[in-house]
């Protein structure tokens, strides 16, 4: 790969990190609501296992949902993601931030464009990103 094409690959995650900060913490909020929301309602433990044989988390460790996205597993993600919440990072910082825990910046643009996709429409995934979240 050509040094200005990293270059280029590179201002696209700092353009695009904001938006990205923006919607992991909306899924984490959402998440957290939804567990709330279960425990309220139903009694449940926040983080309650829905699939049989889930562990507390509610996804067992094997499940395919929580492959890797370019090498950056799901508590990698939101680690780095709460940590640039909390430290009001900009679209520089959270590549930095991506950076100081060995992920790559084309790396930290793929998970961060690929975690929340994956989480969208899967409430189960939102909720253990969420338990994750507050947790790291």
């Amino acid at each position: 790969m050509g040094l200005f094409k990293q270059f280029k690959d590179m201002r696209n995650v700092v353009a695009a990190a904001p938006d990205m900060i923006a919607q992991a913490q909306q899924t984490s909020a959402a998440a957290q609501a939804y567990a709330a929301q279960a425990q309220a309602s139903y009694g449940m433990p926040a983080g309650y296992g829905f699939a049989p044989g889930a562990p507390a988390g509610g996804i067992a460790a094997g499940d395919p949902r929580l492959t890797p996205i370019a090498g950056v597993d799901l508590t990698m993600y939101a680690r780095i993601s709460k940590a640039a919440s909390q430290e009001g990072l900009n679209a520089d910082g959270l590549v930095l931030k991506a950076q100081s825990y060995g992920v790559s910046a084309q790396a930290w643009q793929e998970a961060a464009t690929g975690w929340p996709a994956r989480m969208r429409g899967d409430m189960q995934l939102a909720v253990h990103y969420g338990n994750l979240f507050g947790q790291v």
